[in-house]
């Protein structure tokens, strides 16, 4: 049987979300945003902590991270890249889950920000207030941020970043992803499946003619479903990873 896309098989999930950064809302209610660039933002802040990032900052613009490190001389910064995808000159490495294993950043600060993910958390931080609080989602982390949050006082709602403030399939799935986890529904083997030749279908033409290391990024990373424990949740212009703090939260008195 053919797949169905995401929004046939979802439909109800489908108006629980914000399906791209450019309709995010000016002033957003209170509630928990989880932002989700599958391709590539939110997957390469899971890969900076699986190889052992301390943090990574959200700089408010591309640039702001020579200042950074130069006020943290041991980061490692993330920038843009170039033709043959490699940093180009100043960073340390450029937005791709695949090449910032490349560099040492165990015990490290890093820093990044992107045109889609990134830029939607600096958004959500320059217009929410106090009671507005902003996690990185991706389909490689979907089951761990829902786990996190259930039981929150505060409504999730997830944010498809999108490209170019318009929707993109991988963030969709990986947005409904996190509502199916939080509300005890999670995807069958065959609906997980269906899910990844979405994602698959709708970067097949972008690999024609690309590196292989973006190839794996593409089609590789940015289909993994459930791989990451980590939770990243902004703190100031700080992603953390606050997994398992739910545990202590919800611990009985002593």
């Amino acid at each position: 049987m053919a797949s169905q896309p995401p929004l046939e098989i979802d439909a109800q999930y489908a108006d629980g979300l914000i399906p791209s950064r450019g309709q995010l809302p000016q002033e957003p209610e209170p509630a928990n945003y989880v932002v989700i660039d599958v391709t590539h933002y939110s997957t390469t802040v899971l890969e900076l902590f699986a190889a052992g990032a301390e943090y990574v900052h959200v700089p408010e613009e591309r640039g702001d991270e020579f200042a950074f490190r130069k006020d943290h001389p041991d980061a490692k910064i993330g920038g843009g890249s170039t033709d043959d995808y490699t940093p180009t000159e100043g960073y340390d490495f450029f937005n791709s889950p695949s090449y910032v294993h490349e560099v040492d950043v165990e015990g490290r600060p890093t820093a990044i920000t992107s045109t889609n993910g990134g830029a939607a958390v600096t958004d959500l931080r320059k217009r929410g207030g106090d009671d507005v609080d902003v996690y990185i989602g991706a389909t490689a982390n979907a089951a761990a941020v829902a786990d996190h949050l259930r039981g929150d006082d505060k409504p999730t709602v997830p944010v498809a970043a999108g490209s170019e403030l318009k929707p993109s399939p991988e963030d969709t799935v990986g947005a409904v992803l996190v509502r199916r986890y939080l509300d005890g529904n999670p995807p069958s083997e065959a609906e997980l499946a269906a899910y990844q030749e979405i994602i698959e279908a709708g970067k097949l033409a972008k690999c024609v003619d690309k590196a292989d290391i973006r190839v794996r990024d593409l089609l590789e990373y940015s289909k993994r479903i459930d791989v990451h424990t980590a939770v990243p949740k902004l703190e100031g212009q700080r992603l953390v990873d606050v997994a398992g703090d739910e545990e202590e939260r919800n611990a009985p008195s002593a």
